[in-house]
């Protein structure tokens, strides 16, 4: 595909600060992708929705639902989609970037050329790039025009609820918006209230991420305990070793530790772990289960659960800035095949807290590596609470 020098895709000077009503566009025609364009749609929001493939998109104009991805779930009318990139991209004053992580390189290229530079570009898959272990903020502005308001979408939402208008919560982290990016986030939150999503905006786009990148880990790691029958107990123990996690890995890159407490974080760790409805705990499920079923869910499994591809991916970055975490660990050497899953959670349910590589590792500088600066959090987090290993955990995991 072509893609046009980056002057072309400049807006006119004459746009409206914050236009009404919004022109949303959403890239990616998955399940999660199309569920974020039909709340859009039924908002009463202009919506294009954007599909590499274009059977996809036939599908979704011809049938008014994703055959492919929702099955049997309706669309709002008025929904448009489309495999002509530039086409969804004109004017558009929201772009959705709803594709997994390790598309988001490729896509945001693609789309580079035709983003109008004004319009708030959110990425709204959570995890890190596999390649790399870099977060999707960070991708996207290495493809964006230099000024172009970037952020991150995040929360407790399985897709096929988010399309029924069933009530949803999502965070909106972006750092330093200007006047407009604030207007269009506000104007965005207002609509989509009609459709069901209540928004909530931080300017902590870091702790959001991060909170998406781990939290499936922590959901495939309770998956196997139940597997194993270690009781509820041992879940939230291991609920407790991912939020550990959660905190320092935010802290390291410049985040802030109280942006856990927003939907994106504890809620949606919550909703993932606890449900079964979640793919990353039946993954965990199969993992924990037989040496048969453990060899099916990594073939079957492994490759479309974001968390298997995050615990992988969060190894570059914790090599990077000299920190352990636990629970992706745990679950990397499980798909790895070193451990099986009663040795990965004996380790994971005895390991003190802050064990490893270190606690939260110093600061690089007043700021992190996002480029922001942190002053707001303080240079050094309280330490953890000190735990006594029991002999109990040992005693139920080996057994």
């Amino acid at each position: 595909m072509h893609v046009p020098n980056r002057e072309i895709a400049t807006p006119d000077a004459a746009r409206p600060p914050v236009p009404s009503p919004l022109q949303v566009a959403v890239l990616g025609a998955g399940s999660w992708g199309t569920a974020l364009a039909a709340a859009a749609c039924r908002a009463g929001l202009p919506t294009r929705l954007w599909s590499r493939r274009p059977d996809v998109a036939h599908a979704i104009r011809s049938t008014g639902s994703n055959p492919r991805h929702l099955p049997g779930i309706a669309l709002p009318r008025g929904l448009q989609a489309s495999d002509d990139l530039q086409q969804v991209l004109a004017a558009a004053d929201v772009v959705l970037f709803a594709v997994p992580c390790s598309a988001m390189r490729s896509v945001a290229e693609l789309a580079g050329g035709w983003l109008p530079a004004d319009a708030l570009a959110l990425a709204t898959c959570k995890g890190v790039e596999p390649s790399s272990g870099r977060l999707m903020t960070q991708v996207l502005r290495e493809h964006c025009a230099p000024a172009q308001p970037v952020g991150m979408l995040a929360g407790p939402s399985f897709a096929d609820e988010v399309v029924r208008g069933l009530p949803t919560r999502l965070t909106l982290g972006m750092r330093g918006p200007g006047a407009r990016a604030a207007g269009l986030a506000q104007v965005l939150g207002q609509a989509w209230a009609r459709a069901g999503i209540e928004l909530e905006i931080c300017d902590d786009e870091v702790g959001v991420q991060v909170a998406g990148a781990l939290k499936n880990a922590v959901a495939i790691a309770c998956g196997m305990a139940s597997a194993q029958e270690l009781g509820e107990n041992a879940r939230a123990a291991i609920v407790a070793r991912g939020l550990d996690d959660m905190r320092r890995l935010t802290v390291a890159l410049g985040g802030r530790s109280e942006t856990l407490f927003r939907s994106s974080g504890v809620a949606d760790l919550f909703l993932t772990a606890a449900s079964s409805h979640s793919r990353n705990t039946r993954l965990g499920l199969r993992l924990g289960a037989s040496a048969e079923q453990r060899a099916g869910a990594c073939d079957d499994d492994a490759e479309l659960t974001e968390g298997a591809v995050a615990s992988h991916a969060l190894a570059a970055l914790e090599r990077r800035l000299r920190i352990e975490l636990h629970v992706p660990r745990a679950v990397r050497d499980v798909l790895a095949g070193r451990h099986d899953a009663a040795q990965a959670l004996q380790r994971l349910l005895n390991a003190g807290p802050g064990q490893g590589a270190g606690a939260a590792p110093a600061r690089i500088a007043a700021h992190g590596p996002t480029g922001h600066a942190t002053a707001r959090e303080p240079a050094h987090e309280p330490a953890a609470p000190a735990r006594v290993p029991g002999s109990a955990w040992h005693h139920r995991v080996v057994q």
